[in-house]
């Protein structure tokens, strides 16, 4: 049975519709198997927005608008809302939309997770492992279940330096995780948080580890997967290029450093971590869920299918990542920005600290005041350069580490998918240019985070010509200062000066 023969007719769960990989997936299930039954998407109640308005919220990403070109209210005939909540017993479900899931679902995509490193352990329990649990016993009581998907992390085995497509033990059980949990008193949730985590450097990574543990129990239960996605950033092609919702991971940094917010960096110029597209992660993740609804529990045996969704040999550096960022961003640069892009590494956290608080903290007090005293309205850049700091003390145990995923499941599923599915679901990525796709990432995240103006171009290139010359100026003029000041002071000897013009 094909793919696309497989979902014909056929209801699907997702949670965590509404996040950057869960929109990916509705868009390409009904795009690419326009005959899929219900996609039912579990849906969190928000202030003033009914369930058919957080749909209509979901459809305005510009993600969408090839589907709404091509195939015209098909998106909204397939979608169907379901009020309920991962943080909540029972999923937050009513009685009567339970038992709807339950009659009617054979596949389901649990996405949801809260990916907030400083999230709270007790807040991140109750999402990413109860809510886990939830799924599960909603999954086991489904009629016609065909799988169950579970998104993880690559990076929930982060204190091994290699990690198999395999489950790994826990420091915890996961019934005592939750126990804790929901026994915990929410302000004494900070405080214990560090103690809870032992090796592992947040919340998130121990928390969907312990999620995996519940899945792996099941295995022999009900049909289920463990998808484990690097770090997912911008889309290759599929359906357009460089698409992206979010500031997350590397992406951020990089418009960041165009907009001249961000000139020092905290991490190893030199480590290289792992990055997935987007919608290679989408198409291959289908396929998993196609190809373990094939295999029986018997066939399948003890073990769980996990899948490593890695590129490993197609990653780069830190340095070259955000080098062939800057390479674009010169090309096509904002027509807003603060100053001339440019981003320095470092793993000592002194000088990290101390060129932050020169070269961004004080510009943006600067600015502010400025902004301020000529009254006009403006987003206010010392809190936002306070935000960048704890994201990057947060991401730095990422940013100076590097690890070896194993992905030879996961490579392998490529040759199992049917011909007359590859065009639509083929996500073999050997022969991607790392600097185009870079420089779409670049372009489009430009586009669907800032919705730059590329009207605006020539004035963009010559405002980053006057930054350049600025910056050359002020670079310049610093050096003379702390040159006569070192020998004014005498702090060089006079006569060493002949010896330094003979330098240059």
């Amino acid at each position: 049975m094909s793919i696309q023969d497989f979902f014909r007719g056929r209801n699907v769960l997702v949670t965590g519709a509404t996040g950057f990989m869960g929109k990916v997936l509705i868009e390409k299930l009904v795009r690419s198997c326009p005959d899929i039954g219900k996609i039912c998407l579990l849906v969190r109640h928000k202030k003033g927005k009914d369930t058919a308005s957080r749909i209509k919220e979901i459809l305005e990403a510009k993600l969408f608008d090839t589907i709404k070109e091509q195939k015209p209210g098909l998106m909204e005939e397939k979608l169907f809302p379901v009020l309920g909540d991962m943080t909540e017993l029972r999923l937050g479900l009513s009685d009567e939309e339970y038992g709807f899931l339950v009659e009617n679902v054979s596949v389901i995509f649990h996405v949801a997770a809260s990916v907030r490193f400083d999230e709270p352990i007790r807040d991140a329990t109750i999402m990413n492992v109860r809510g886990t649990r939830e799924v599960v016993q909603l999954a086991k009581q489904m009629k016609h279940l065909k799988v169950l998907l579970h998104v993880s992390t690559a990076y929930c085995n982060c204190i091994r330096e290699n990690v198999e497509e395999k489950v790994y033990e826990s420091p915890i059980g996961w019934r005592e995780a939750i126990s804790i949990a929901e026994n915990l008193d929410p302000t004494l949730s900070s405080i214990l948080t560090k103690k809870f985590l032992g090796s592992f450097p947040n919340t998130y990574t121990l928390t969907k580890l312990l999620a995996e543990q519940i899945i792996n129990e099941e295995r022999n239960n009900i049909p289920v997967v463990i998808f484990r996605p690097s770090i997912v950033i911008s889309s290759v092609n599929d359906p357009i290029k460089g698409w992206i919702d979010n500031f997350n991971g590397p992406i951020g940094l990089m418009m960041a450093c165009g907009k001249g917010i961000v000139r020092v960096t905290y991490g190893d110029k030199s480590i290289v971590p792992d990055y997935m597209a987007v919608d290679i992660s989408i198409k291959s993740m289908i396929v998993a869920a196609w190809h373990r609804s094939k295999s029986n529990l018997l066939e399948m045996g003890d073990d769980i299918p996990v899948y490593n969704s890695a590129s490993v040999s197609k990653s780069v550096s830190n340095k070259e990542l955000l080098d062939l960022g800057m390479k674009t961003l010169e090309q096509y640069p904002f027509d807003e920005m603060l100053w001339r892009p440019s981003i320095k590494f470092t793993t000592c956290f002194y000088y990290y600290y101390i060129a932050t608080i020169i070269e961004q903290v004080f510009p943006a007090i600067f600015f502010d005041a400025v902004l301020d005293l000529i009254g006009k309205p403006h987003k206010r850049l010392f809190p936002l350069q306070q935000k960048i700091y704890v994201v990057t003390m947060a991401l730095s145990y990422f940013t100076t580490k590097s690890w070896k995923f194993e992905n030879s499941n996961f490579l392998g599923l490529i040759d199992k998918i049917p011909d007359e599915d590859r065009k639509e679901f083929d996500y073999d990525f050997k022969d991607i240019d790392i600097t185009d796709f870079i420089k779409n990432a670049t372009i489009g995240s430009q586009k669907y985070l800032f919705n730059v103006d590329e009207s605006k171009l020539p004035f963009a290139k010559k405002l980053l010509s006057r930054f350049i010359w600025m910056d050359r100026i002020l670079k310049a003029f610093g050096a003379t200062i702390l040159v006569f000041v070192l020998f004014y002071f005498n702090i060089i000897p006079r006569a060493f000066l002949p010896n330094l013009f003979c330098c240059f």
